[in-house]
């Protein structure tokens, strides 16, 4: 070997090879946007930072969150509370369409796509001289063949593909590429549903928001499908949310499952073998049955009982300290047209009875009918669920934790 060849990475002097190390970190850094319902952003950056996911940002609709391929991986797996997370790709200023196509292949697509690559693009704007979206995305389209040296395909239909956005704004332009898929509040054991069920993230938040422990007992009176008992369940294990469902970034012709794998087996190890007693109750039959199933393939132990709200509970759920979380009828679509006053007081007298170590949370969208109710709650958090303005209560006299 000459005098004059480039030397091995380990006969480098130690502060070279320092040096390069932290050059490829430098490197690796990505930036991503990870979505949650509106006024959960405070909850999400707690959660962030609980799991030591990085310093998270919050913003409008979510949080901003800078790390590397790891970060990517494990805030998908693992937040309970996140509905997409998006790889920023980069920013730009776009106030013309031959500006937006030069700028775009600017940006290192080759990190995430390759050529030949099915991809479907998804774009809006506002206020900016480029509005029309579907120019947009064509222009999008081909600065990114340009980048790669190649066209990519252009996906239509439902089939699973690379998601990019584009979102313009006053003329800048950010270009971000779905490394979820199907919205992260789908855990993928929710085969079986109640008549009217709460999203899997807004009963993570509810349980969270409520001043849950996480170790003593848990009581859901109206489970229907079970969401908010086999959530709680799964988060007093630490069972990582989408432990049994796939992501897009897994399909990218970049993915690295060895390091996929090795987060996926991390995550399982930091789990806990059992939770605390769980007891799920719906008067309704087809309810229960269905609240079984899906905590069957939920992997997690949740006691079923079809009984009345104001039933006795059984002797574990007697203690001094635990939880009441639920979510009654909100008087739309399967409960409309009914009065739901009476059992609103049922479960006003439900909580009333409660020791007061007890932490209650609860999903209610008409104050007026919880004020009418006497229910001893306050309003936490208002945010949306499929097009309804609902509001997350705690007890009155909580102090969230």
């Amino acid at each position: 070997m000459s005098d004059d060849a480039p030397k091995r990475k380990r006969d480098l002097p130690r502060a070279e090879r320092i040096a390069l190390a932290r050059a490829r970190r430098e490197a690796e850094k990505t930036r991503l946007f990870v979505t949650c319902a509106p006024g959960l952003e405070p909850w999400l950056v707690e959660e962030i930072r609980e799991l030591a996911l990085g310093a998270p940002v919050q913003a409008v609709g979510g949080v901003e969150l800078e790390g590397d391929r790891t970060t990517l991986y494990r805030a998908n797996l693992e937040l309970g509370l996140a509905l997409q997370v998006r790889l920023r790709v980069g920013r730009l200023h776009a106030a013309h369409f031959t500006e937006l196509v030069r700028r775009t292949a600017e940006l290192p697509w080759e990190r995430w796509l390759r050529v030949g690559e099915r991809v479907r693009f998804r774009a809006s704007a506002q206020r900016s001289r480029l509005i029309h979206t579907k120019a947009i995305e064509e222009r999008v389209a081909e600065g990114i063949a340009k980048r790669l040296g190649g066209e990519v395909v252009r996906a239509s239909g439902d089939e699973e593909v690379v998601m990019v956005h584009a979102r313009l704004e006053r003329d800048e332009a950010t270009l971000s590429i779905d490394t979820s898929g199907a919205p992260l509040h789908r855990r993928g054991w929710r085969l079986a549903s109640g008549k009217a069920p709460l999203r899997e993230d807004l009963a993570h938040a509810l349980l969270r928001i409520s001043g849950w422990n996480r170790t003593s007992p848990l009581v859901d009176p109206m489970a229907g499908a079970g969401t908010i008992a086999i959530e709680a369940a799964a988060l007093a294990r630490g069972l990582a949310p989408g432990r049994l469902r796939s992501f897009a970034f897994e399909a990218m012709p970049t993915h690295d499952a060895e390091l996929w794998q090795r987060v996926k087996d991390e995550a399982a190890a930091r789990s806990l073998g059992e939770a605390p007693p769980i007891l799920a109750r719906d008067r309704d039959e087809g309810a229960v049955a269905a609240a079984r199933d899906n905590a069957a393939r939920a992997g997690v132990a949740i006691e079923h009982a079809a009984a009345a709200i104001s039933e006795p509970w059984p002797e574990p759920f007697l203690s001094s300290r635990g939880a009441l979380v639920t979510n009654p009828p909100w008087g739309h679509r399967v409960s409309a047209g009914k009065n739901l006053l009476p059992l609103y007081q049922r479960l006003a007298t439900v909580i009333d009875a409660l020791p007061p170590a007890w932490n209650v949370g609860l999903v209610a969208v008409d104050p007026e009918l919880v004020r009418r109710a006497n229910l001893a709650v306050r309003s936490v958090v208002l945010t949306d669920a499929g097009g309804a303005k609902v509001r997350l209560h705690v007890r009155d006299d909580d102090e969230l934790v």
